[in-house]
């Protein structure tokens, strides 16, 4: 088993030779790009067109991409399943039985591979033991341990690692999102390009991030807590999402502290930047009692007023 950046080169040089492992298992966190690499593989294993695959340009190039090659299967849960069960698999095993409609590879994408029920594993693990040749199997997971670990040992495991901040940043510049955004979404998407991209469109996100400036970072004595009390005061509904928010910008602070690297752009307010890192440690921990607070049903009132209380007494310390 091989990972990281080096797994990816050593798969790319096998796709190019034509010495593709005949089941390869995709894993890393969700948004990573499992599913896109998944799919680059399988439409270049079915691709006829000249130059480099996939071309994107043949017929089976965009039939693959409509989901309408022949020879491509995609088991995945039923409608308003959750899951994989073992029917999709069995589906799946029955037109394998048959000669490849077009007289070539086939190939079968499982994504969320995790989310196959153990009879369906079951299902499968047959299937991957008696592989014939030209059928590949393209399995992508965000949760490795959850499938069985004798689907693990008959894949080629790939386990992708986040992207850096300066790729995802590049990836982002290159949609044309605003400059100002950027570096927030390579900063606090965990090496994540999927949950980047997502969070770029949720403008509930940006809402959010702006309550949490005007409320929590907002405070520099206690004479900023009724204002930020108020800010705060009908956000119950999106107590989790600030919370966790909170936490981004306090552990990208405390990043900046400890690693020596400064910031870019407008990330915190200012005055944030001279806070010692013991001081960020402790609301750190506030935020984490929060949290708990939070599942024990504390009302929100409370364990917000708490955790802004706690923040004030830290700014005291700092700030001027």
């Amino acid at each position: 088993m091989t990972a990281g950046s080096d797994a990816l080169l050593a798969l790319y040089h096998d796709f190019l030779s034509g010495r593709m492992a005949h089941a390869t298992l995709l894993i890393g966190e969700a948004g990573i790009g499992k599913k896109t690499l998944a799919g680059l593989l399988a439409q270049g294993l079915l691709c006829t067109g000249s130059g480099d695959r996939p071309c994107g340009q043949c017929r089976d190039c965009r039939r693959f991409a409509a989901r309408t090659h022949p020879d491509a299967l995609f088991p995945a849960p039923a409608p308003r399943e959750k899951t994989i069960k073992i029917d999709a698999l069995r589906e799946m095993i029955d037109t394998l039985s048959r000669h490849a409609l077009e007289g070539g590879r086939r190939v079968v994408v499982i994504e969320n591979a995790e989310r196959m029920t153990p009879q369906a594993q079951n299902c499968l693990l047959k299937t991957l033991e008696e592989a014939q040749e030209d059928t590949y199997f393209l399995l992508t997971a965000d949760i490795e341990t959850a499938l069985l670990p004798t689907i693990r040992s008959r894949c080629r495991v790939i386990r992708m690692q986040p992207w850096s901040q300066e790729r995802i940043a590049e990836l982002l510049r290159g949609r044309g999102i605003p400059a100002e955004r950027v570096h927030a979404l390579a900063l606090y998407c965990e090496g994540s390009p999927g949950l980047a991209l997502q969070m770029q469109e949720d403008e509930s996100y940006w809402a959010a991030r702006d309550t949490v400036r005007r409320s929590f970072l907002s405070v520099e004595s206690a004479a900023d807590l009724p204002g930020a009390a108020q800010v705060l005061r009908d956000q119950k509904d999106a107590g989790s999402r600030l919370l966790n928010i909170l936490e981004q910008e306090i552990r990208a602070l405390l990043h900046e502290k400890l690693a020596g690297a400064p910031l870019e752009g407008e990330e915190a307010p200012s005055r944030w930047r001279t806070a010692p890192p013991e001081s960020l440690l402790n609301i750190l921990t506030a935020i984490m009692d929060a949290r708990r607070q939070k599942n024990a049903n504390v009302g929100w009132a409370a364990l917000s007023e708490g955790l802004l209380q706690t923040i004030s007494e830290e700014a005291s310390k700092w700030q001027v």
